[in-house]
Formats: structure tokens, C-alpha cells, sequence
């Protein structure tokens, strides 16, 4: 435990919740050098458990901010009586907890979010009375851009049907918060607890996000992720590029690759850049980033990360660096195996659930021989127990 009077920096700790039973920030009853060494030793731990032994473990690189930070949130609408809520569910069920005054959320975020919540509140025929996110309007999703302030919206609905409702209920969204600059609706019909179906149609003006990484333009469009913490996820990019550092004779393949940041960032740097990315969507979005950037040397596949990797290796492709940066379940089977095989002498994995990450670690280290450098974790998203981790790996004797 860092003690009270440790000289380092640290920075304010999250605002306290004004909403009672939110279970979204979990350790902000903790001063803020607590929190930091219960993320830092969260990492060590699980890595520990997995390699057999200790790893060292970086002190957390801390949020910019603390409050205000947010700029991604998916929330889920439920009633309580007449009353429309719209927040997250409560712990270990479908209560939801509405949260019309987070203060992680961004301005843009926080605006959109509570005048959409107020619009549905004079129909809540349209949410269900039940648990949360079983109706027809399901959840909402918004994402502000930190480089323009406009603000893009997704509502969720179980069935395509209302189209006209959804189109009138964007309208006056927009008339609301002027900052809104497009909806899109998702269809999905699935009575699991994930947020999007397959199904994408944009309602109301132009859904596409417009982003800035690493002093580079993206956009995204709905569906494809985003970090919600633009400004810490920007300066994680930046230290997996350098750290990566690839020459201009050196291949990169990129795994996981979204919408194409830090593959088009080493691009720069690099003779040739792959990347793989399951997600339709995303795939299409890099391949229009690499254009709108001008980048001719980076080359996108959508499809199962582990058959392109394999793929790959098949082609001969060996790249003299790699990226991973897969979702909470860590890389999908098969994707460790091919990275041994394609043998890049350095490694960045950068992941948001340290449990998976170790168990990939250890995965990799059992078949090549590869050290870990260096283990930095990210604090993405303050007051709450998620923690991003950066790991540089390099392969040698």
C-alpha cells in the first residue's frame, strides 16, 4: 500500500456519486493513492498467479482527469412505475440504476444522455416495465468526440419496427442539444444482456464520429469501439508506437485492430503494416482512415483473428513487430500459436482485463522464447476497478 505521505503525484479522486446504489465506480470511496496500488497490484497479482512467479509492475499512469473524462457510454432504459430511468443495471441483476448526473460523463454525453432520458419520460409506453433493457427501446449509446464536440448517438431497439417514432425521437434530440450531430438505430432482438444486434441504419443526420489519436484524424462509425478515455488512450497509443519502434524495413501486423489507429500511426514508420479486425464495420472504417491519411503501406483484412494470423504465417508474412489489443475475453484461440510462429522480435499487448492478459502471457512464454520488458498499467477509467495494461515484450535468449 503506498503510504499517505508519498510524495508522488497523484490526482484528485473522483467526484462522490450523487446516485445512490451505482455500482459503476467501485473503489472511488478509496483516496487516490489506494486506488492506484489496488489497480497496480490487480496486475501484479495476475500475473504472478499465471507466470509462476513475480513480474514487475509499473506505478498506474494516472486520468488526466477524473471527472468530465468519459466520452463513450452505453446505457440501458428501464421504468419505475411511469417514470423512465436510463443508467446501468445494479449489480448481480436487471434493476437499473439511473444515473442522470454521472460525473464521469463528458458535457456532451452528460447533455444528450439527460434530454433523451427527459423525451422518453413523456412516452414510457415506449420502455417496458420490467427489467431493464427487455422492451422495445432497449439502451442508448453515445460517444462525444474530444476533437470537434459533436456528440453521436445509438438507440437500441428489440424490433424494426417505429421507424417514424425513432426518426421524430432524433429530431428532438437534436433540437435539445444542437451538439448531437447524428443518430443511428440498432436493431437487436436477442434476449442476451449485449447491448448491439447486427443491425445498423443511421436515423438522423451523420452517426460517424469524428476522432484525433496520436495527431492523426479517424472516424469511426457505430458500432466500432473507441476508448472512452480519449485523452489517457492517446497516451497509451503514443507509448506502445515508440516502444514498438519499427524501422523502415520492417513489417507490422496489427491484431484487433478497430479502426485502425495504431496501425496507421506505426505505418509511418514502418515498410508495410497488417491489420486483422473481425468487425465489418471497423475494418471498413481503417481502410477509409488509411485513405483520408494518405497511408498506401498499410493493409487491412477483416475476419477471426486467429485464421488470418494462421493465414499469414502460411503466406510467409513475418513481422518484425506485432500488436494485440483484443477485447475482456483476451486473444481468441489459436491467435497465441500463430504469434509464436510468426516469430516478431517485439511485442505490445495492450489489454483491459489483466486476468486474460496473463493467462496470454503465460500461453506465449510456454512456446518461444520471449521476456517481458516492461508492464505499464493505464488508469482508464478512474474510481471504477477497470485497468488497461500496456506489456513490451521482446523475443531473445
Amino acid at each position: 500500500m503506498i503510504a499517505e505521505d508519498d510524495p508522488s503525484p497523484h490526482p484528485r479522486p473522483p467526484p462522490a456519486c450523487p446516485h445512490s446504489g451505482c455500482p459503476g465506480c467501485a473503489l472511488a470511496h478509496l483516496p487516490a493513492p489506494e486506488q492506484m496500488e489496488t489497480k497496480r497490484r490487480t496486475v501484479a497479482e495476475a500475473l504472478a498467479l499465471h507466470l509462476g512467479r513475480i513480474v514487475p509492475v509499473d506505478a498506474v499512469v494516472p486520468a488526466p482527469r477524473t471527472a468530465g473524462y468519459r466520452a463513450g457510454a452505453k446505457l440501458v432504459f428501464g421504468r419505475q412505475g411511469t417514470r423512465v430511468v436510463l443508467g446501468i443495471f445494479a449489480r448481480g441483476s436487471h434493476r437499473v440504476v439511473d444515473i442522470p448526473r454521472c460525473p464521469a460523463h463528458t458535457a456532451g454525453v452528460a447533455a444528450a444522455a439527460r434530454a433523451l432520458r427527459t423525451l422518453i419520460g413523456r412516452a414510457p409506453g415506449l420502455v417496458w416495465q420490467g427489467p431493464g433493457g427487455q422492451g422495445w427501446l432497449r439502451y442508448a449509446a453515445f460517444q462525444e468526440s474530444r476533437a470537434t464536440g459533436r456528440v453521436a448517438v445509438t438507440l437500441v431497439t428489440r424490433t424494426d419496427e417505429g421507424a417514424g417514432t425513432l426518426r421524430s425521437l432524433a429530431a428532438r434530440l437534436r433540437e435539445a442539444v444542437p451538439a448531437v450531430a447524428g443518430v443511428a438505430w440498432n436493431v437487436n432482438p436477442s434476449s442476451g444482456n449485449a447491448v448491439f444486434g447486427p443491425r445498423w441504419e443511421p436515423i438522423l443526420g451523420d452517426p460517424v464520429l469524428e476522432e484525433r489519436f496520436l495527431g492523426l484524424e479517424f472516424r469511426a462509425s457505430p458500432g466500432a469501439f473507441l476508448q472512452a478515455n480519449r485523452d489517457l488512450a492517446d497516451e497509451a497509443y503514443r507509448a506502445l508506437v515508440e516502444a514498438l519502434d519499427p524501422g523502415p524495413g520492417d513489417d507490422v501486423l496489427d491484431l484487433y485492430s478497430g479502426v485502425g489507429v495504431t496501425a496507421i500511426a506505426l505505418a509511418a514508420r514502418a515498410r508495410r503494416v497488417v491489420g486483422v479486425e473481425a468487425h465489418p464495420v471497423a475494418a471498413d472504417d481503417a481502410r477509409a482512415n488509411a485513405r483520408r491519411a494518405g497511408v498506401e503501406n498499410a493493409l487491412f483484412r477483416q475476419g477471426d483473428a486467429a485464421a488470418e494470423a494462421w493465414e499469414l504465417v502460411s503466406e510467409g508474412f513475418r513481422p518484425a513487430v506485432a500488436v494485440l489489443n483484443p477485447a475482456r475475453k483476451g486473444a481468441d484461440a489459436g491467435v497465441i500459436d500463430a504469434l509464436a510462429a510468426l516469430e516478431p522480435r517485439r511485442i505490445a499487448y495492450l489489454s483491459c482485463n489483466p486476468q486474460t492478459l496473463a493467462r496470454d502471457l503465460a500461453l506465449l512464454l510456454e512456446q518461444a522464447p520471449y521476456r517481458i520488458v516492461r508492464v505499464t498499467p493505464y488508469d482508464f477509467l478512474p474510481g471504477t476497478d477497470h485497468v488497461e495494461t500496456l506489456v513490451l515484450l521482446e523475443r531473445g535468449p
